[in-house]
């Protein structure tokens, strides 16, 4: 399956939207979505609306939330996963996980993706586990925990912020690599918000372009608080028309998947911009 999706990413010309799809109960943004019944239904409504895949998650990772168990994120992840493999059996499937527990699940279930928000520092055997399936990887940059990224030890940078970014993300990057994960496999994503603030996510959004010197690159700017203190507005359901215009200016970057909520609407924005240009 990493062969289909590298094979879809060299036809696209667009962005491709992995649609998010969140199990958690607790997430910023859709904490109505609680339960694998719930998080099915809006899978579904996803592929309807037309993502190209889907990211789904069973552990919230907001600022301040609480470490799952792994049998409790099991039991939110793997019934979903095996249902969507069987009902749509050619969807691509990431499932967000820190954890290599909830991983080898997830890959048995016929999961395509493990996308690690904590960039391979939570779970040791995390790229073991994934190499084995030889399933592909999504390392998201990060420092600290949900609990304590916030803290601002680490919102310091030194003088470049992008390329520290850079450097800490190859660090990881080549831990996978020397685990056995194949380099066409492997994903970098900025993780705006993750232990960044604002003007940190701002100067990450401008410069992403950067980025693709490691590889593909994955941008999950969605209803993100940095687009709501700048446009003043704290419901995250009310930053579309932001969203939307960040996935432009992306677009206009090269960035390869763009992690979203609103598929139908960024991929209308997106289609328009194709013809377009």
């Amino acid at each position: 399956m990493s062969s289909r999706l590298n094979e879809i990413l060299r036809e696209r010309t667009r962005p491709l939207l992995m649609g998010i799809v969140n199990a958690t109960g607790d997430s910023f943004s859709d904490a109505k979505v609680a339960t694998s019944g719930t998080a099915l239904d809006r899978a579904l409504a996803l592929l309807d609306d037309g993502a190209d895949l889907l990211d789904i998650g069973g552990e919230s990772t907001r600022p301040g939330s609480a470490v799952i168990s792994v049998e409790e994120e099991c039991r939110r992840v793997v019934s979903l996963v095996r249902e969507l493999r069987k009902l749509r059996p050619e969807v691509i499937i990431s499932v967000d996980t820190r954890k290599a527990e909830v991983a080898k699940e997830v890959l048995e279930q016929g999961a395509n993706i493990i996308n690690d928000v904590s960039m391979l520092r939570f779970s040791p055997n995390m790229a073991d586990v994934v190499a084995k399936f030889k399933a592909a990887l999504v390392v998201a940059h990060s420092r600290g925990t949900p609990q304590n990224m916030k803290n601002p030890e680490f919102h310091d940078y030194g003088d470049d912020l992008v390329g520290t970014v850079l450097a800490e993300l190859s660090e990881a990057k080549e831990k996978a690599i020397q685990s056995g994960i194949a380099e066409e496999n492997i994903f970098v994503d900025p993780d705006f918000g993750f232990a960044k603030n604002s003007e940190q996510d701002w100067e990450l959004l401008r410069r992403i372009d950067e980025l693709h010197q490691l590889g593909p690159v994955v941008a999950g700017m969605s209803r993100k608080s940095f687009l709501g203190n700048f446009l003043e507005q704290p419901d995250p359901m009310q930053r579309l028309g932001g969203t939307i215009a960040a996935a432009l200016y992306l677009a206009t970057r090269e960035v390869e998947i763009l992690r979203v909520h609103d598929v139908r609407q960024v991929r209308d924005a997106l289609s328009v911009w194709d013809l377009l240009r």
